[in-house]
């Protein structure tokens, strides 16, 4: 039977660890709106749980995989229905993963849980976004870190002799696509466009990609590595593949390259070249050895190193920077831009470089 005496309300003491006063939800009732509830009921969405859900189904497979460990850790720590988060809660937290979590993953973490607070404020399930008014951390830009030269593109080109995966590494330069938009085409998502003459005045193709958010972009395909895709179609063909709804990058057992076999494919090319060498570690962070003793290597090339690559390298021949936004689907020329501050062509410096020779 249920006690008659008021109850007291709960102190949350995670975060900052000074004692806080929270509402009570155990004694809500039909007549009171939760804290952050707009008062003309006009929202469809029932519960947290069915927000998340309409929230994660806008994002892609990986990042819904990321967005809802974050989640799931951010809920644990405030133990609270999310019409109950303040922006202290969100600062409380933001001061929790300072401690144990790198700049980047503490920026991913909080961008997701203003993701989720922005829109359920569009669906009206929250009356204020509360997280607008978090700022995140700051990260170093380190793309140009990440950039290949053509050099090393070249040597990474050069010494992949299997014809598949060849296309496979040349396509992802060539189109600027991720690894979500290439895994799983298939030949229908190519076609001939004989209208399309390149540099060398041959025709070409493009290259339709279902990507990021469910969107769609046509990347067209210039001679040089549409030969190739059409050399490849025709091994395919010869053994009895091949056909419209086909995967482009067959594994062996018949289905698309995994996302694991398509890193595996860019790492052993990337070592083989000899580009961006670094050792393997255990889970411990020593060193790999193999039988002799001798440290295994790895390389930090990635399949969006290619992306990279594509835009930095189209930026520094005189491509127009919308053609580039457009080609690579960013949804902001902002997005575009960064890589123009990783690689830029010519600074200031240029006009004051005229001191003394060194005579040392």
């Amino acid at each position: 039977m249920p006690s008659s005496e008021p109850r007291s309300e709960p102190q949350l003491t995670q975060g900052s660890g000074q004692e806080r006063s929270v509402p009570d939800v155990s004694q809500r009732d039909d007549t009171r709106l939760p804290y952050n509830a707009p008062s003309d009921e006009q929202c469809s969405v029932e519960s947290d749980e069915v927000l998340v859900q309409r929230w994660l189904a806008e994002k892609s497979a990986r990042t819904q995989e990321e967005y809802a460990r974050d989640l799931e850790q951010f809920v644990e720590f405030v133990d609270l229905p999310l019409r109950y988060v303040t922006l202290g809660h969100l600062q409380e937290y933001r001061e929790y993963l300072k401690d144990g979590y790198a700049r980047s993953s503490q920026k991913r973490k909080l961008s997701a849980i203003k993701s989720l607070f922005t829109f359920g404020t569009k669906l009206r399930y929250f009356a204020h976004n509360v997280g607008a008014a978090l700022s995140t951390p700051s990260v170093r830009n380190d793309r140009a870190e990440r950039i290949l030269s053509e050099a090393d593109l070249w040597a990474l080109l050069r010494d992949e002799r299997d014809l598949r995966n060849h296309v496979l590494l040349r396509l992802f330069y060539a189109s600027g696509g991720r690894i979500s938009d290439v895994e799983d085409l298939r030949w229908c998502d190519l076609k001939d466009r004989p209208d399309l003459n390149g540099p060398d005045e041959r025709p070409g193709g493009q290259v339709t990609f279902f990507g990021k958010g469910g969107k769609t972009r046509a990347v067209t395909l210039y001679s040089k590595v549409w030969s190739l895709i059409v050399r490849l179609r025709e091994n395919e063909q010869s053994e009895g593949y091949g056909a419209t709804d086909d995967p482009v990058f067959r594994s062996q057992k018949g289905g698309c390259l995994s996302r694991s076999q398509i890193w595996r494919i860019v790492k052993k090319a990337a070592v083989r070249a000899g580009v961006k060498l670094t050792e393997k570690t255990a889970s411990d962070g020593s060193a790999k050895r193999d039988e002799n003793g001798d440290p295994i290597m790895t390389s930090k090339v990635s399949p969006h190193w290619f992306r990279h690559a594509h835009a930095s390298h189209a930026l520094q021949k005189g491509a127009d920077l919308e053609l580039v936004r457009e080609t690579l689907g960013h949804e902001s020329i902002e997005t575009t831009k960064t890589y123009l501050h990783a690689q830029p062509g010519k600074s200031s410096s240029y006009y004051v470089d005229e001191a003394p020779d060194f005579n040392g």
